[in-house]
């Protein structure tokens, strides 16, 4: 079973990607904050993708996902921003570390077809 690690400071957004995800047929494990994130990546096995929203206190997702591509272990494993951010903003993460872009407000339909297609 593919394994998501979820991660936003949302509870109502990691409750929805939870439970629609598991509905669907995926393993799903959720962090509230970026510190909380990357404990889970360096002690549990690695997931099948990654969910990261970008604006949280503390550390960010851009920078989850830059502590990602650090690592050998992580650096291959698919992210997917899922943000109510603009691209051109300092929040994001250079090109090429992410494999796309779910902008918020966002449809189920497609976060499903982005999880189908880099999972």
């Amino acid at each position: 079973m593919n394994r998501i690690l979820v991660i936003d400071d949302e509870p109502s957004l990691i409750m929805i990607f939870e439970e629609f995800l598991t509905d669907i047929g995926y393993n799903v494990k959720t962090a509230s904050s970026g510190k909380e994130a990357l404990n889970i990546l360096e002690s549990e096995p690695p997931p099948n993708l990654v969910l990261v929203d970008l604006k949280m206190p503390g550390i960010s997702g851009k920078m989850v996902v830059e502590n990602m591509r650090q690592d050998h272990l992580l650096s291959q494993i698919p992210i997917i921003i899922v943000t109510g951010s603009v691209k051109n903003g300092n929040d994001f993460p250079p090109d090429g570390t992410y494999q796309a872009v779910i902008y918020k407000p966002f449809r189920l339909e497609e976060v499903l077809e982005m999880v189908k297609k880099h999972i």
